[in-house]
């Protein structure tokens, strides 16, 4: 779900308290400001079926501050994420570091005793790369939540944000 809206304080509690209440699942949840001065777009991966998204994506509209509810199924849009792995220095001498271009993960920070790596991509090749990463080197593991393909205007959109930003 891809929701684009004016920014104001509580903004995230009232969506995430609508979604709770209706006792549906959020997987992962971002937020970012746009280049249109107060406007955000939220992402939100959530669990429940097509008739639960569609009533909420109804609910969501209604409130004031929200320009637009986007749905999309999983499989419908490109979907990524973004891995970051904090490794051991040691890393690098061991017979694994040929995984790092096997997934085609980058090395973009090196600290006195560990090397920070990042990795772009589907859950399934985040996940593949983790469990052969998995082991006496790796430190740390975080990830992003979902990144989607969604548009920031959508059609009939243009003039309220054009507004918006005047």
């Amino acid at each position: 779900m891809t929701i684009k809206a004016e920014e104001r304080p509580g903004l995230l509690h009232l969506l995430t308290g609508m979604i709770e209440k209706r006792l549906l699942r959020i997987k992962s949840l971002s937020l970012a400001p746009t280049d249109i001065h107060d406007i955000v777009l939220i992402s939100m991966e959530i669990f429940g079926t097509e008739k639960e998204m569609t009533s909420l994506a109804l609910k969501l509209e209604n409130i004031i501050e929200v320009m637009c509810v986007e749905v999309k199924l999983y499989k419908e849009v490109v979907c990524l994420r973004a891995a970051y792995f904090k490794l051991h220095k040691n890393f690098l001498e061991t017979s694994k570091k040929s995984v790092l271009a096997k997934y085609s993960a980058v090395i973009v920070n090196w600290c006195d005793d560990s090397l920070l790596v990042a990795k772009y991509g589907s859950d399934a090749a985040i996940r593949n790369l983790y469990n052969e990463l998995d082991g006496p080197y790796l430190i740390g593991f975080s990830q992003t939540g979902l990144i989607t393909d969604s548009e920031l205007i959508g059609e009939g959109q243009s003039s309220v944000i054009s507004r918006l930003a005047a």
